[in-house]
Order: structure tokens, then sequence, then C-alpha cells
């Protein structure tokens, strides 16, 4: 089995965003959806002192995790599969675009 573990974060020009559960869930869902990752099931919660969120979707490929941080204008991913067709340019483009903004620090780590 193989997998890929891609971890980052996207600097927004939105931040706002990066409070509401369900702007996340929507912009999740769209990414998954285009580069064929399957959400199977799902938990957020939302840190009342800064409304900063964390949602966790488990994959049928294994996990995608969004952590918001909106009083640094920051979202941080966390994707673990096993999908060996996952186009990572993709990906990563995608979650600029979702989040409106700019993927920085990306680490890749492959397991063969």
């Amino acid at each position: 089995m193989r997998g890929v573990y891609l971890f980052g974060y996207v600097k927004t020009k939105e931040p706002k965003v990066l409070k509401s559960a369900s702007a996340i869930k929507l912009s999740v869902s769209d990414i998954c959806k285009i580069v064929g990752l399957n959400i199977i099931g799902e938990k957020f919660h939302i840190f009342k002192k800064t409304s900063g969120i964390t949602y966790c979707f488990i994959l049928s490929q294994s996990h995608f995790i969004v952590h918001t941080w909106p009083e640094e204008s920051k979202v941080f991913f966390d994707l673990f599969t096993c999908n060996d067709d996952i186009d990572e340019k993709r990906f990563l483009d995608l979650i600029s675009k979702e989040f409106k903004g700019r993927v920085n620090e990306v680490r890749r780590i492959e397991y063969k």
C-alpha cells in the first residue's frame, strides 16, 4: 500500500470564511469531489475564544483535516490518502482557490 501525506497552510485574503463551518464543509466537499476523495464522515469543533475551527473529514482513503486561525488569516490542512490517482498539484490549486489565498510551506511525505 502506498500513502501520501500533504500538510501546509493557506494565507487567505478573506479570513471571515475561516469562522464558518458550513463554508469549510462546502469548500472541502468541492475539493474532494474534484480530486476523487470520498468523504464518509465528519466532525468539527469551534473554538469559542477565537472562532477558529478544526474540521475533520474521514475519507474512504484516510483523512483530510482543516484547522482555521482567523486571527492570523490562515487555514492549515492535513491530508493523508492511499489514493494513487490523486493529482497533488490540482489539490493544492483547489485549496488555494477555495480558501481565497495562497498555499505556503507545503510538506509531502510518501509512504511505500
